[in-house]
């Protein structure tokens, strides 16, 4: 295992800012508003990102504050009240009163300077909605410090008294009141899930019921899902869980600062994502031995065996395909636990050898933790791993190594059809990015099924038309 850190002084590589990890957060929440203080190119990145929210699940506004050039100049506070004031009281007269509204900044208005947090103070006086103000540029931190933003100000939210203009509107204080006051329920074998939109994989939506799913099947009980369909009112039962489970393993450090001082743990243990058989056996075991019932996991994943079993018996589409794959070389570029968590499942249960293996992490945890998970297959293939690459480097990575395929998400796809080299979209973001519209996962047993119809797809590809690509192909001028 050959370990690259980059140490390029230009970055190449996609990676999406502050404000689109606090959007996506807040966008998983029922019932919310989100007011985007900042530039229409931004607001349409933002609201784009969004929409990963939307497949089973709720549609969230995201409406833009739109400064333009003298708002940057002379300072946009002005245009924020009004987008505020105009915003909240057309909801409430249509008696669709939002839980909560989200402000939210891009670059330009955090570098000019606008007193956001005045701005929220005042609104939420006169209508009596919640308004949180955060800082989100871009240049503030990338999806994890977004993310972080959002979640610690909910749990701040559980820790205060959420005083309320009563004189104004007694019905919403009285519902706030009432919700954060519910009699609480001691379930000390649950967990709460954080941050499923890190996961890394495209269908994180899916993935996420799915792993939802097995866990219920070892009487695990899944507290919270911190933000995917959650009601706000919830988030007064955060402390009832034993566990808190940062799915993609990166450090939320604000929030796990908060969830320490309330007594809430982190899952501490570096556990693989639960991709293909081996790693989900893994997975869901390690977590029936601290909290469910081990029995009832070992019968959930034999269940699910014969499930996979019994729709690839006799499919001679399928011999013919598992065996055109075995011994086949890839590259991979993906989140790093996702990316780590893949590459053992590619080795282990289709023998396809990872190659190139290009992690992208924005904290140390995130990569340490999927270079350990990576160790276990060290000494049963020969590979590279490049730790947030350019795209340039990884691009050479993959020509040096002479890959059949790549995999990663749709940001990469054109480089690596230019390079002449067939490519699967398996990671990164929904947008843009899946066209499956059958709710279907690519997480745990049952999940190999639709793995093993997306890697039918790319080696289709790489069988047949590996040479027609290459009309696209860059080449050295000379």
């Amino acid at each position: 295992m050959n370990i690259i850190k980059s140490d390029r002084q230009y970055k190449d590589l996609m990676k999406p800012g502050s404000f689109v990890g606090s959007t996506l957060t807040a966008s998983g929440i029922k019932n919310a508003l989100i007011i985007f203080h900042g530039i229409l190119g931004c607001n349409i990145e933002a609201t784009h990102f969004r929409s990963d929210q939307i497949p089973g699940g709720g549609y969230i506004p995201v409406i833009s504050t739109g400064l333009n050039e003298a708002d940057c100049i002379q300072g946009g506070t002005e245009k924020l009240l009004l987008t505020l004031r105009t915003s909240i009281n057309q909801a409430i007269a249509g008696n669709k009163i939002p839980e909560i509204v989200f402000v939210l900044t891009s670059d330009a208005a955090s570098i000019v300077g606008d007193d956001i947090k005045t701005a929220a103070r005042i609104v939420e006086e006169e209508t009596g909605v919640k308004v949180i103000a955060l800082d989100t540029p871009g240049f503030a931190g990338g999806l994890v410090h977004g993310t972080d933003a959002v979640l610690s100000e909910l749990l701040r939210l559980q820790t205060c008294h959420c005083e309320r203009s009563e004189a104004i509107h007694p019905t919403i204080t009285n519902k706030w009141i009432a919700s954060s006051q519910a009699p609480r329920n001691d379930n000390k074998n649950s967990i709460n899930l954080i941050a499923p939109h890190l996961l890394g994989s495209k269908n994180w939506t899916n993935d996420t019921d799915e792993m939802i799913r097995l866990l219920q099947g070892a009487d695990i009980q899944v507290n919270l899902n911190l933000c995917r369909n959650f009601n706000l009112k919830d988030i007064s039962q955060f402390a009832e869980a034993k566990f808190n489970y940062v799915l993609s393993s990166e450090e939320l450090r604000n929030f796990e600062k908060i969830c320490s001082d309330l007594g809430s743990e982190i899952v501490s243990e570096n556990l693989p994502l639960p991709i293909g058989v081996a790693n989900t056996e893994e997975w869901l075991l390690k977590f029936a031995q601290k909290l469910g019932s081990v029995e009832k996991a070992k019968e959930i994943l034999v269940n699910d065996q014969k499930f996979v079993q019994k729709q690839l018996r006799f499919n001679y589409n399928f011999s013919w395909m598992s065996t055109l794959m075995y011994g086949k070389r890839c590259g991979i570029l993906a989140h790093a636990k996702f990316g780590a968590s893949l590459a053992r499942c590619l080795l282990w249960d289709f023998g396809i050898v990872p190659k190139v293996i290009g992690l992208i992490a924005e904290t140390d945890r995130a990569e340490k933790e999927a270079l350990e998970l990576l160790k276990e297959i060290k000494n049963q293939a020969e590979f590279t791993v490049l730790i947030n690459p350019s795209y340039f480097d990884y691009g050479n990575h993959l020509k040096q190594a002479e890959v059949d395929f790549a995999i990663g998400s749709i940001q990469d796809k054109p480089l690596c059809i230019g390079h002449k080299i067939p490519h699967l979209s398996l990671a990164g973001f929904n947008f843009f990015n899946q066209y499956n519209f059958i709710p279907f996962p690519s997480f745990g047993i049952r999940g190999v099924l639709g793995l093993m119809s997306e890697l039918s797809v790319v080696m289709e590809e790489a069988f047949y038309l590996k040479n027609m690509i290459s009309l696209n192909n860059y080449e050295s001028l000379k």
